[in-house]
């Protein structure tokens, strides 16, 4: 009998020792979360990542040549002189693969190739790229001339799935004419 009083004994001193080491331990946490919460107040706030972004690339170095690039490609489209217009897109858009604007301009090339669906694809680009073309707010607003595109894109889609039913590519085409018109909706509502 003693030597289960014993075992008692020391099980319930072992248990009392490691209550004691178990609630300073979580004092120290708890006391070490606040000094941290308190001490980092106010750092992450989403609004200065954006704006910081913003003026980052607005500062950038490559801007002044991929806008002057830009300029030089729809002086081209409205000579029409698409042939040197697409090959200036090409390589911009090889460039600077994360710019909205070069896929907006090939969009625009290939609307005046009267090839709508090929420009949706790059109208969608641009402005997954860039959801400011759908900001009426902005100066990169294309809202009006993205709704047209994408109605005359629907209307050949469409004539396609008439001529044959069976067409999956052009069914899996509407899919991507839906979303674009539910990004328009959301982005410009015009």
């Amino acid at each position: 009998m003693s030597a289960v009083l014993w075992t008692r004994q020391k099980t319930e001193g072992l248990m009392d020792t490691l209550d004691k080491i178990s609630g300073v331990v979580i004092i120290v946490l708890t006391i070490s979360s606040l000094v941290l919460s308190i001490s980092h107040k106010g750092e992450a706030m989403p609004d200065r990542n954006i704006q910081q972004r913003g003026i980052a690339a607005q500062s950038s170095p490559a801007n002044g040549e991929i806008d002057s690039k830009v300029k030089l490609a729809r002086n081209l489209l409205a000579s029409d002189n698409p042939g040197k217009a697409e090959v200036l897109i090409q390589e911009l858009i090889q460039k600077y693969p994360y710019e909205g604007e070069p896929h907006m301009l090939m969009g625009d090339m290939l609307m005046r190739k009267q090839e709508p669906i090929k420009a949706m694809h790059e109208y969608k680009e641009a402005i997954d790229l860039n959801i400011d073309y759908l900001d009426k707010k902005t100066a990169l607003f294309q809202g009006k001339k993205l709704k047209r595109a994408v109605g005359e894109a629907m209307v050949e889609i469409d004539r396609r799935i008439k001529l044959n039913p069976e067409d999956e590519f052009m069914k899996s085409e509407k899919k991507t004419i839906y979303y674009l018109y539910r990004k328009i909706a959301g982005g410009c509502g015009s």
